[in-house]
């Protein structure tokens, strides 16, 4: 039998293989087929970020900026010896002061920041709630009859906390009673004391261990628990410090920002302030300490160098009473003045020297330096000497006391003038640091960024979206593209059957009510689905004109797939065309085309073939002019035997001579065989195809088989095509419920 379609060409045709470029339009369409999973899921994500927006603690943030001065030389007279190695910031020593643990750890005591309270809070919703309550309104009342939970306005003020190391970082819980009352519990619910407002408590817990508190305000309903940690202070200490920014703004400037982060912003304002008066404070103490030493030292050298300057003095006149009046001449007075400022400057290095040697190793670059230099003036001092040994002898010994008196009385005027600049420096030391901006208390917070939230959790979830829908269409391995059935396997698709959203209040309503429901072509003649099977009728009947075999098959791969509702409303437009039709159930284990004419199953096909009913009795007329049906009958035990009966393919043999078309609704190819024995008989057969629930696998397993029984596959069939805008310019749902199934 040659089936040819209305062109006069075969309708099999060879397979093609499918273009690998990426559609972006069939892309773009596929996006917009699952548009409302995309909007679900941008729908949660986002507001799933506000709720992260609303509920999440609040973040202040607060800075200081100080200014630190670069320090004068301790000794006068080597300023520009000193830049040599003063050409760094001040601040950058200043900065890892701020740091140290000595500077944070007075801010940690001062406050008390190793106690850590907090109020027990309803789960997720109890600190917003609280938040939202606000400050200055009173104690909240309590929500949902949760008197354990604090609902806003609960303060506690906890002064002291004294606990034996066993409780130290263990989470306690003190629960507020009646009139300032309260009690401390350990973490399984033990009570370790109780006491009132603004009176110490004390308690002996077992092994003599002691334990101390102070509760300085209490305001809280009764019952309500706070939970309160005492921490090690040096992990205190180290967050804190990890907590601090502290830097230079700009290079250089001696301007130093401190910043910090708190949920508590009176909290954030008192540990900033907390941190720069310590700081503040150890820097005068440390520069009073500078100016104390300095003082001693030179008290220490001002003794020495006055007996120096006396003896120097004493030896002078000596000589002149000895040997009378020298006088010296020009060239003996310059050797004097080179003489005495070598002296001089030899003196300051020494005494410079025995001051930095206090801080460094005399392998440090400073103190190396200080040596060279030492060494080159003496060098200079020694070839001074030698010229001055030219001079008469005279001359030389009163030119070498008239230089040492007058060195002995320029350093010992030199170190009392420093001597006094000390004690005042000492009377009144500030500090080479001050306060440029002090701390404030921040009304708004820093973090979390509502609007910046709000914009990531849209975006994340139009990504999440976009994502979910192409992960659904990879997963979803079901054909949905005709032209795809077409390329791969050769076989054109005669009909698109659009979703009837009609058809699916039929199923419901039959369900509900337990009776039978008619076809769609007669409940609603103007359904998108019955134009469609309308077109298929016309494809028919030109490629009927090649075969005068009225019988066409109606298969599938597997059940819930339609192929009742193509046979029967197929059968019904063809018989509404005046061609008398014949609609057979040949489904003989689960047909069910009788319930659309409101007629009972017995009495079918299955009797028709065995023998046990004439033809008169299996064949019924229905509502429908030129439509005749017959059921499938009681279900037998052997199907696929009855149909491969001569007596079957008699019977099909006079009903092609007594109707125009024969329809034949069959099994499921997959499942059992008997669309294989039905199609052998047909001279069209073809294959119902639910939209996007079969694998181009299974299409291709059932055309094999039917192939390998010797059946002419004609094409197929497409059902259940959802009515969406982007493909078929119309909007809606799919879905049928084909109660069907086979094992």
């Amino acid at each position: 039998m040659d089936m040819r379609n209305n062109t006069g060409e075969s309708a099999v045709r060879e397979p093609k293989f499918a273009d690998d470029e990426i559609d972006l339009g069939e892309l773009l369409a596929n996006l917009a087929d699952g548009k409302w999973l995309i909007v679900a899921i941008v729908v949660v994500i986002t507001a799933l970020a506000a709720a992260y927006a609303v509920l999440a603690t609040p973040i202040y943030q607060s800075d200081v900026l100080l200014q630190v001065e670069q320090q004068s030389a301790s000794v006068g007279g080597l300023d520009e010896f000193s830049s040599m190695f003063g050409t760094e910031s001040p601040a950058e020593a200043e900065i890892e002061i701020i740091k140290s643990r000595t500077i944070v750890g007075h801010a940690v005591d001062d406050l008390g920041l190793d106690i850590a309270v907090r109020p027990r809070y309803f789960p997720l919703i109890g600190a917003a709630a609280a938040r939202l309550h606000g400050q200055g309104k009173g104690i909240a009342g309590s929500l949902f009859g949760l008197d354990s939970y604090a609902w806003g306005g609960d303060t506690l003020g906890l002064d002291r906390l004294e606990l034996p190391p066993r409780l130290i970082n263990q989470p306690l819980s003190l629960v507020a009673g009646d009139s300032g009352a309260y009690r401390l519990l350990d973490e399984e619910g033990r009570e370790l004391l109780a006491g009132s407002v603004d009176k110490p408590a004390e308690a002996q817990s077992a092994g003599s261990e002691r334990i101390g508190i102070f509760v300085s305000r209490l305001e809280a309903r009764p019952g309500t628990t706070f939970r309160v940690v005492k921490r090690p202070r040096w992990q205190v200490v180290q967050d804190l410090k990890g907590q601090l920014t502290v830097g230079e703004q700009g290079r250089g400037t001696g301007i130093i920002k401190v910043g910090l982060e708190h949920s508590d912003p009176q909290r954030l304002e008192q540990i900033l302030n907390s941190v720069t008066n310590a700081y503040l404070r150890q820097n005068v103490e440390r520069r009073s300490r500078e100016a104390e030493k300095t003082l001693e030292f030179l008290n220490e050298q001002l003794p020495t160098l006055k007996a120096e300057l006396t003896t120097a003095e004493s030896r002078l006149n000596d000589y002149r009473s000895e040997v009378g009046s020298v006088d010296l001449t020009l060239e003996a007075q310059t050797f004097l003045q080179q003489a005495a400022e070598f002296e001089k400057a030899l003196s300051e290095l020494r005494l410079r020297r025995t001051e930095l040697i206090e801080k460094f190793t005399s392998n440090h670059p400073v103190i190396t330096s200080l040596d060279q230099k030492t060494e080159q003036l003496r060098a200079e001092r020694a070839a001074l000497e030698a010229q001055i040994r030219q001079l008469p002898e005279e001359q030389q010994h009163s030119l070498q006391l008239t230089r040492d008196t007058r060195v002995a009385n320029e350093l010992y005027m030199l170190l009392l003038n420093k001597s006094q600049e000390m004690r005042v420096v000492k009377a009144g030391t500030v500090g080479n640091a001050r306060i440029i901006d002090p701390a404030y208390r921040p009304s708004q917070p820093v973090k979390p960024k509502k609007a910046m939230i709000l914009m990531l959790g849209l975006i994340l979830g139009i990504g999440a979206g976009v994502a979910a829908a192409l992960l659904r269409l990879a997963l979803n391995r079901g054909v949905e593209d005709p032209d795809a059935l077409e390329q791969q396997l050769g076989l054109p698709t005669f009909a698109s059957i659009l979703h009837s959203s009609r058809e699916e209040q039929l199923v419901v309503r039959r369900g509900k009510a337990k009776k039978a429901r008619p076809l769609l072509a007669f409940a609603d003649r103007d359904d998108l689905a019955i134009e469609a099977l309308r077109s298929l009728r016309t494809s028919l009947q030109f490629a009927a004109m090649d075969t005068d075999n009225a019988i066409i098959t109606i298969t599938g791969p597997s059940p819930e797939i339609g192929k009742s509702f193509i046979s029967g409303n197929l059968a019904a437009t063809i018989a509404d065309a005046g061609k008398r039709t014949l609609l057979i159930d040949a489904d003989m284990r689960k047909g069910h085309l009788h319930e659309y004419f409101g007629t009972r199953r017995s009495h079918g096909l299955s009797g028709l073939i065995s023998g046990e009913l004439t033809r008169e009795e299996a064949v019924r007329s229905t509502d429908q002019t030129n439509l005749d049906l017959i059921p499938s009958g009681i279900v037998p035990p052997n199907p696929a035997e009855l149909l491969m009966t001569p007596r079957f393919q008699a019977l099909m043999e006079e009903f092609k001579n007594d109707y125009d078309s024969i329809i034949v609704d069959t099994p499921p190819v997959l499942a059992v065989t008997d669309a294989s024995i039905v199609g052998r008989l047909g001279g069209m057969t073809f294959i119902v195809v639910r939209f996007g629930w079969h694998p181009m696998r299974e299409l291709e397993l059932t055309v094999k088989r039917l192939q390998q029984s010797g059946v002419d596959v004609n094409g197929f069939i497409f059902n259940d095509v959802p009515l969406k805008s982007c493909r078929y310019g119309y909007g809606g749902h799919y879905g049928y419920h084909y109660q069907y199934s086979y094992h």
